[in-house]
């Protein structure tokens, strides 16, 4: 009675195995065929083509060995060791030297430049900002300090008054791409002299809440780069109308962005695509972009010779 049970039992689980893989590769040939769409986690690259396949996969080039030195190790000098946590951003006050900091845990620390040229760093944080993470600030012409936060998206400090203020956590319905989108992943920034206030939106993919109460950046990063889509995007704020507009899109993983000196151009750090695109805002060229440099010689002058729309 027992040998009856036990291959009884197992030809059961025989069967049992033999149905689950036949239904695995029966859900994998309807997959593939299109048939059978599955529920994805984050948006599925489905069958995305590179708009520019001789640059897809980016290769990386090592650098060479004389641009190698030892200059950080020579002069630069450690500050606050343990008493701040992983501080992404750093802005000088001209007029005082003082030091603004955000941490991860969202409180604006600022250290004063003493006469002796150290400095000393405040006990009492400036502002708590709340959930999320800053990556990018800078100081405007009124002395306050705006920033870019992977969760709330553009903010502003006075650094008098310790108020914050949220400028734009979501795309105008006036854009001509994406509008009422909210904006995720704000990374850096850059402000033009008219007030305007430029700034990137990494990717599509917000950064989840991790042990801790930490906005986890990186695993969204991840998230990102192994889609394989270029969902990170250039914004504009226009402080006088409240607006704001996509500048230009289509970019792996954009990051840190600086304005020319006479903002006829903006220039944004593509990290997984590890080059700096110039987008151009005035002139005939204007709502195009195109490659200024990247870590392959051969992908760089393919690339800088035309613009992108």
């Amino acid at each position: 009675m027992m040998l009856l049970f036990a291959v009884s039992t197992r030809w059961s689980t025989t069967s049992s195995l033999t149905c689950i893989l036949g239904t695995l590769v029966l859900a994998t040939f309807l997959v593939d065929r299109g048939v059978l769409k599955l529920p994805m986690p984050h948006p599925a690259h489905e069958s995305y083509i590179h708009r520019w396949p001789k640059e897809a996969p980016f290769p990386s080039t090592p650098p060479d060995a004389s641009m190698r030195n030892s200059l950080l190790q020579q002069y630069a000098v450690r500050v606050f060791e343990g008493q701040l946590h992983n501080v992404e951003t750093v802005t000088v006050e001209a007029s005082t030297g003082r030091l603004l900091l955000p941490d991860k845990w969202g409180d604006v620390h600022e250290a004063l430049l003493l006469a002796n040229g150290s400095y000393q760093l405040n006990p009492k944080p400036l502002a708590q900002l709340g959930p999320g993470r800053v990556l990018g600030s800078k100081l405007d012409a009124d002395g306050n300090l705006v920033m870019c936060d992977v969760l709330k998206g553009l903010l502003r400090l006075n650094t008098s008054s310790g108020a914050v203020q949220q400028l734009a956590s979501r795309i105008s319905a006036s854009s001509a791409e994406a509008a009422g989108a909210p904006i995720f992943y704000a990374n850096s920034l850059d402000i033009a002299a008219n007030g305007s206030i430029y700034f990137s939106s990494s990717s599509d993919i917000l950064p989840a809440r991790a042990a801790g109460g930490l906005y986890d950046t990186g695993f969204a990063w991840v998230l990102n780069n192994f889609r394989g889509l270029p969902a990170g995007c250039v914004l504009v704020y226009h402080p006088h109308t409240q607006q704001t507009h996509v500048v230009a899109s289509g970019f792996y993983y954009a990051d840190g962005v600086a304005l020319s000196a006479d903002a006829s151009y903006l220039l944004v750090v593509e990290t997984d695509a590890l080059r700096v695109v110039k987008v151009w805002l005035e002139g005939d060229k204007v709502s195009g972009w195109c490659c200024c440099s990247s870590s392959s010689s051969s992908s760089s002058s393919s690339s800088s010779s035309s613009c992108m729309g």
